[in-house]
């Protein structure tokens, strides 16, 4: 039986390299084609503390106050790089193609089926909105990868202390992360893990969140992970509900909502603490004080705020990003357009039929994925809702994708293994 073993590795290892090149070269003349497009928005208030922290002024924005509004993790990182821009793009390109690895060696060690495995691998690998966030100086990518690796630590019950440390480096990376530990230890209580076992994840999960927290708070008066959280829920969940409720067109409203909502919360904010300006507020007392009122109002509009929540879990699901490839593309926009929507609508047929067949299969698996990309697509799924929210979670939406293409092709050649 040796032959047949040694025909295993062989086979494997030329599959893994086989993986390995279809994702470089994705990742890579995404790249090469992309005209030096790296930055979002959001990519200026990672670079400013990331700057600071070279300087060795410590962790402040750009006005030299402490920063609450980003987390530490992507700065960190960009530090380490010397704020050099290519050599971290291309280093977020070299990380999907690992996890295109990553996707084919988990899935056939766990699962054992090729098709399977070179699927999940190649659908991750060709992933539109994968490709064009790991162009960019966001956060994506690396929370992607880390989060896979928790995700894989998790499902096999091994170096679970690691796991929980590595859960709180995700939020550390990106504060959306904040509740995840409570899936992840709902899953191990519904595998009959020992308790004694979660309660040291859950431990562990918490220890640099909550010591980031305690900084913020010794700084700012505010214990809270990230100032980003309350801001966002005053002005993309609390105006998105109100801007839905207007039931026209909802970018607009949404602006529209947002400005008159902020000036209203900033109005109430300097009555009550009797100041001139609530802009002038450190961001982490003004996010405290947007929270609440964002809660307010969510309260007040129950049914704007299930319809936000249900308009930004489809546009998570179901944006395309075609405009990403439109840029790489030779081909007309509207082809581009209708072609990208039409596989990213198909590709969730697939998932829900793989996530089915899963649960039949791998119950553990199967609960892990569902509730990581249930967890990730929900928490975002407010007004500013889009194709990045997916990103994170693409690797466990490929496998059951695959699986549910595989389940498809076998009914429709039964006699084939």
């Amino acid at each position: 039986m040796n032959w047949r073993a040694n025909f295993e590795r062989e086979a494997r290892w030329i599959e893994t390299t086989i993986v390995a090149l279809i994702a470089a070269a994705t990742n890579f003349i995404y790249f090469a084609f992309a005209n030096n497009d790296y930055f979002f928005p959001d990519s200026f208030t990672y670079l400013e503390p990331a700057r600071n922290l070279i300087r060795g002024l410590g962790f402040i924005d750009a006005n030299g106050s402490i920063e609450t509004l980003r987390t530490p993790g992507y700065p960190l990182l960009l530090a380490g790089f010397g704020l050099r821009i290519v050599p971290v793009i291309v280093f977020q390109h070299l990380l999907n193609v690992a996890l295109a690895v990553a996707i084919y060696q988990f899935v056939m060690h766990r699962l054992g089926e090729r098709g399977i495995a070179i699927g999940a691998a190649i659908l991750f690998a060709i992933d539109t909105p994968t490709l064009h966030y790991a162009n960019k100086i966001l956060t994506e990518t690396i929370f992607t990868a880390l989060l896979f690796i928790v995700f894989a630590l998790v499902v096999y019950a091994r170096k679970l202390p690691l796991a929980g440390v590595l859960t709180g480096v995700l939020v550390l990376i990106r504060p959306v992360a904040i509740a995840y530990f409570v899936v992840v230890a709902l899953c191990l209580l519904l595998r009959r893990v020992r308790l004694r076992t979660i309660a040291i994840y859950v431990a562990m999960s918490l220890l640099l969140p909550v010591g980031w927290s305690l900084r913020n708070l010794h700084h700012t008066g505010v214990f809270t992970i990230s100032s980003i959280g309350g801001i966002n829920l005053l002005t993309y969940r609390a105006a998105g509900a109100l801007a839905i409720e207007d039931d026209g067109n909802f970018d607009s409203d949404l602006a529209d909502e947002m400005k008159g909502l902020q000036d209203s919360a900033d109005d109430e904010i300097q009555t009550r603490l009797h100041i001139p300006d609530a802009e002038e507020l450190p961001d982490a007392v003004r996010g405290k004080y947007y929270s609440e009122i964002g809660w307010r109002v969510l309260r007040q509009h129950p049914r704007g705020a299930a319809m936000l929540t249900l308009r930004g879990l489809l546009v998570n699901i179901f944006d395309s990003r075609w405009e990403g490839l439109e840029i790489v593309s030779r081909f007309p926009t509207d082809i581009v357009r209708r072609s990208l929507d039409a596989y990213t609508a198909a590709l969730f047929v697939f998932a829900v039929i793989g996530a089915a067949a899963l649960w039949k299969r791998d119950r553990d698996l199967a609960a892990m994925i569902i509730a990581t990309v249930a967890y990730f697509l929900l928490i975002s799924a407010g007004g500013e809702a889009e194709s990045r929210f997916r990103v994170p979670v693409i690797p466990q939406y490929a496998i059951i994708a695959a699986i549910g293409l595989a389940g498809l092709r076998r009914r429709s050649h039964p006699q084939e293994p």
